[in-house]
């Protein structure tokens, strides 16, 4: 049976990408921390990290599959703790939410006065992000993104669908030739993303 203990020290380093972050956040020296992943990995039969020069120690597939329980599992004894020590009412803590500069001009930030009415305890962080933000870097604790990730150990929901659409001003409008399909796009001028910006293939 997997110890708690083990999974929480697989979490920090998952979390950090550094094994002496992770020690630090622990309080724990980091030949503890790397002894208890090495038993970790002996005990499931799988490389849970591979170490990188650049970017410290990168979840392998098998690890990812095991981030998304152990945060679950994580989660759950949060929610157990809670509501046996009664505290349930009284959250407090710090979010840091990435989202577009738009979407979060426009729909998260009025959206953030009746969260701080609701939960007085938690600072609520918007961070405009013109890009996917890293969540297992914690640079945010929650992204709203216009794609869903590729890989990662996270939790997504389609909050919404989207459309996008061309617009013009009556007056290019009445200057130029009628558009009415696809093909009359051709010849006429646009006012778009820089392409080598372009967070997102779909725009």
């Amino acid at each position: 049976m997997l110890d708690w203990d083990s999974l929480r020290y697989f979490l920090e380093v998952a979390r950090s990408q550094r094994v002496s972050a992770a020690a630090r956040t622990l309080g724990v020296e980091h030949t503890t921390v790397a002894r208890r992943i090495r038993a970790l990995e002996a005990e499931l039969g799988s490389l849970l990290f591979e170490k990188s020069r650049s970017a410290g120690f990168v979840l392998t597939d098998d690890g990812h599959r095991l981030f998304v329980h152990a945060e679950q599992l994580e989660s759950t004894m949060h929610s157990a703790r809670e509501s046996l020590s009664g505290i349930g009412q009284a959250l407090s803590g710090h979010i840091r939410i990435g989202a577009t500069e738009g979407f979060g001009s426009y729909v998260v930030t009025p959206l953030a006065a009746d969260f701080q009415r609701r939960y007085p305890h938690i600072t609520l962080d918007i961070l405009p992000v013109p890009r996917f933000v890293s969540l297992s870097k914690r640079e945010a604790d929650l992204a709203i993104t216009i794609e869903r990730p590729q890989r990662g150990p996270y939790i997504c929901s389609r909050l919404c669908d989207y459309t996008l659409m061309l617009y013009g001003t009556p007056q290019y409008l009445a200057r130029h030739p009628h558009i009415g399909s696809r093909t009359d796009l051709a010849g006429h001028s646009f006012i778009g993303y820089v392409d080598e910006l372009l967070f997102s293939e779909r725009l």
